[in-house]
């Protein structure tokens, strides 16, 4: 038999070899769900970490099965541009006509076969094939084998461009990004930083927690980890990586809310906000609240936080966050960003702007909306990031703070939109944000973390002082 006959069922084995463990034929349906997740991602547009997350949840699966499901949705979605590269190169039907559900099913096959090396061909090429079958037709079916066929007898040709023939093909297929814009990282950083900076996102991310500080602290929850074989690095003041990922359910300290999963730039905002006892805090882009409930842990019981969001099933979220944690001092406010100020003038002691934005700095961890991002977005946030802090300026008191951060690179989102503010509102001034928080190689006034440079995800955070 052929290596690279797909239909032929002798050749499936009973154990399939991943990670050094054999998964038994149980587990063959593990792909099945996969295949699943890789729909509502992709065809309906889900949210991949919501997704994954609530399958986790509904299946209960083993750890193998948990560590293999999720390589194979998350490594199908970190190679997508990659594996629809082979797909061009083999179907003679375009990308776009294709059905979702055989595309789905070939994506993952063909990241089984090019993408996981310890997964026989035979075993990726089986299911799929019967995949096709069950959720398509005898056609599909035949499409998907004659696909997944082709493509191994043809590996050798799939060759990546070289960084001489073409740089910006070369660094999207090798490290996953659209093409777009790793022509504008070349024009902002060059090839060297761009390069550093696509190896970056294209790595795994460490499990970050923040210590909630209002139960526990971090030097307890650190000595509990080391004891339990979790040996763990800290970053920010409440923060924890954790070495490896044990999987979520095995770490009590979430289950009893003594830490929620918290990126590290993510938690210096508060800090720089620096919410003081008996103060009025708003968060007006709030959901679903995770740096709401860090303002509420720092400033005390005596100090209220308000979070607020234009939609009421985000304010649930923010409630069911606060109420996790034993916060009794959050609020929560219906209510649009663009026109809070109209409202609450001169409410609040400190206000944060944590702004809708690109996202371009944290591809690492939303991998299917590297793939959603367009040329646009970047031409009509700016529009919306203004009116936002300009609105939320009107609420702080005289002698209050005003905080605006995003979780992008993009200077016209960050940068140039506090430099116009300030131009426009002389009433304001630029605090030092690094005063506030020791951010190595930040000197100020703002704080931009750059992922080439810091070995952190994207961020910008600015500081702002209302005189009076």
């Amino acid at each position: 038999m052929k290596r690279d006959d797909c239909r032929d069922k002798d050749s499936h084995p009973a154990f399939v070899l991943f990670n050094g463990y054999f998964l038994q034929e149980k587990s063959m349906n593990v792909r099945e769900t996969a295949f699943q997740s890789l729909l509502t991602i992709c065809r309906d547009e889900g949210y991949s970490n919501i997704v994954v997350s609530k399958t986790i949840q509904t299946h209960q699966f083993s750890d193998r099965d948990r560590r293999f499901y999720t390589e194979l949705v998350y490594g199908t979605l970190r190679c997508l541009n990659y594996l629809d590269w082979i797909i061009s190169q083999i179907s003679t039907r375009k990308l776009q006509k294709l059905d979702p559900v055989c595309l789905a099913i070939v994506r993952l096959g063909l990241y089984q076969i090019f993408g996981m090396t310890k997964v026989p061909e035979s075993a990726a090429c089986n299911e799929a094939v019967k995949m096709a079958t069950k959720f398509g037709n005898k056609g599909m079916a035949k499409f998907v084998n004659a696909m997944l066929r082709n493509s191994i007898r043809r590996r050798s040709q799939f060759v990546i461009p070289s960084k001489e023939e073409d740089l910006t093909a070369y660094l999207a297929l090798t490290y996953h990004q659209q093409n777009w814009l790793i022509r504008r990282w070349l024009e902002d950083y060059g090839p060297d930083d761009t390069e550093a900076l696509c190896r970056y996102f294209d790595t795994i991310p460490p499990l970050c927690l923040r210590v909630n500080t209002a139960v526990t602290s971090r030097a307890e929850l650190l000595d509990e980890l080391e004891a339990k074989g979790l040996p763990a690095a800290t970053v920010s003041p409440d923060g924890i990586y954790l070495d490896g990922n044990p999987g979520i359910h095995e770490l009590t300290c979430l289950r009893d809310s003594r830490a929620i999963i918290q990126d590290e730039p993510s938690q210096l905002v508060a800090h720089i906000v620096d919410p003081q006892p008996h103060e009025v805090i708003f968060d007006v882009c709030a959901a679903p609240g995770g740096k709401t409930t860090h303002l509420a842990a720092l400033g005390g019981p005596s100090c209220v936080v308000y979070g607020g969001d234009i939609y009421e099933h985000k304010l649930r979220l923010i409630d069911h966050n606060a109420q996790k944690l034993g916060l009794k001092n959050v609020r929560t406010l219906l209510q649009n960003a663009c026109t809070v100020g109209q409202t609450y003038g001169n409410r609040a002691d400190r206000v944060l702007v944590d702004a809708p934005c690109s996202g371009l700095g944290v591809l690492r961890h939303k991998i299917d909306l590297r793939w959603r991002k367009k040329p646009g977005d970047l031409k009509t946030l700016p529009a919306l990031q203004k009116r936002i802090l300009e609105s939320a300026a009107q609420c702080v008191k005289p002698g209050g703070i005003l905080v605006y951060s995003t979780c992008t690179l993009n200077d016209d989102e960050n940068s140039r939109i506090v430099a116009e503010f300030l131009k426009n509102h002389p009433e304001f001034r630029a605090e030092n944000a690094a005063d506030f928080l020791n951010v190595p190689g930040h000197e100020g006034p703002f704080i931009q973390l750059l992922p080439q440079r810091d070995g952190l995800d994207g961020f910008f955070i600015a500081r702002m002082k209302r005189e009076g």
